[in-house]
């Protein structure tokens, strides 16, 4: 397809990129069209393609961090700066190409799972073996993966036969109006929302990548050194998800969500 990089950056300008998260805005969307101009212009790819190279390059990323090494360890934060990139891109491609629809959506978010589960998986595995294979820790790795998953949005759209708008591991980004009156419990909220977007795509992602990057550190000075900080993110991120995803839970319970 005859495409300029100018064209492609026009066609950028849709209003449901409004949404995107903050990291999306101001450095995703700043280097995608070269990757989508290229695609569109000298390949065949369509954007399932993209999406499918955006999941292949995640599972790899994971796959890698059973190497303790530093460089696997910073190639795998490069593979999932890709894999971003790749999930920025497909919509891209898809909108030039004609082919955007529900079915690509579905394909991305499936993308955004896989990727996000293959990476609990090797900090879990760290995590359990770090412990020494401690009980305790071993249930608490369990716990988090088992309610990791936005159970009570799921029951609801069962129950009432609708699609929730917002994907909870991919939430869209939105200002956080702060309470007309402060008291301890709407301050505690408010402050929970400003720091929410934390375990969503793709702020959690980016924790990985920061805890990865300084597992690679220690690798590089301490010889024979293991995996620490990437576990011991799980350690707080885990549960306190799995706490989010029982909260969000209760909260639908409200009279308000069923009307």
């Amino acid at each position: 397809m005859n495409i300029t990089l100018a064209d492609v950056r026009r066609r950028q300008k849709d209003p449901h990129l409004a949404a995107d998260p903050t990291y999306s805005t101001l450095v995703m969307r700043r280097i995608s069209p070269f990757l989508t101009w290229f695609v569109v212009r000298f390949t065949p790819l369509s954007a399932d393609m993209v999406t499918l190279a955006a999941i292949a390059s995640g599972v790899l990323a994971a796959a890698l961090l059973f190497e303790p090494h530093p460089a696997a360890y910073f190639v795998a934060v490069v593979l999932l700066q890709f894999a971003y990139l790749c999930d920025t891109s497909d919509g891209e491609v898809a909108r030039i190409r004609g082919t955007a629809g529900k079915r690509g959506s579905y394909l991305d978010l499936l993308g955004h799972h896989i990727q996000d589960r293959c990476l609990w998986l090797a900090a879990s595995c760290q995590l359990v073996l770090l412990s020494g294979m401690a009980p305790a820790m071993v249930a608490l790795v369990l716990f988090s993966i088992a309610f990791t998953n936005p159970f009570g949005i799921q029951a609801r759209s069962y129950v009432l036969h609708t699609v929730d708008l917002e994907d909870p591991v991919h939430g869209i980004h939105r200002g956080v109006v702060r309470p007309g009156s402060i008291t301890p419990v709407s301050l505690v909220y408010y402050l929970y929302r400003r720091i929410a977007f934390l375990w969503n795509y793709p702020a959690a992602m980016n924790l990985f990548c920061i805890a990865i990057l300084a597992d690679a550190g220690r690798f590089a000075a301490i010889p024979g050194a293991q995996p620490l900080v990437l576990p011991l993110l799980l350690l707080g991120f885990g549960p306190t998800r799995a706490a989010k995803q029982f909260g969000n839970a209760f909260r639908l319970l409200r009279r308000a969500n069923w009307t």
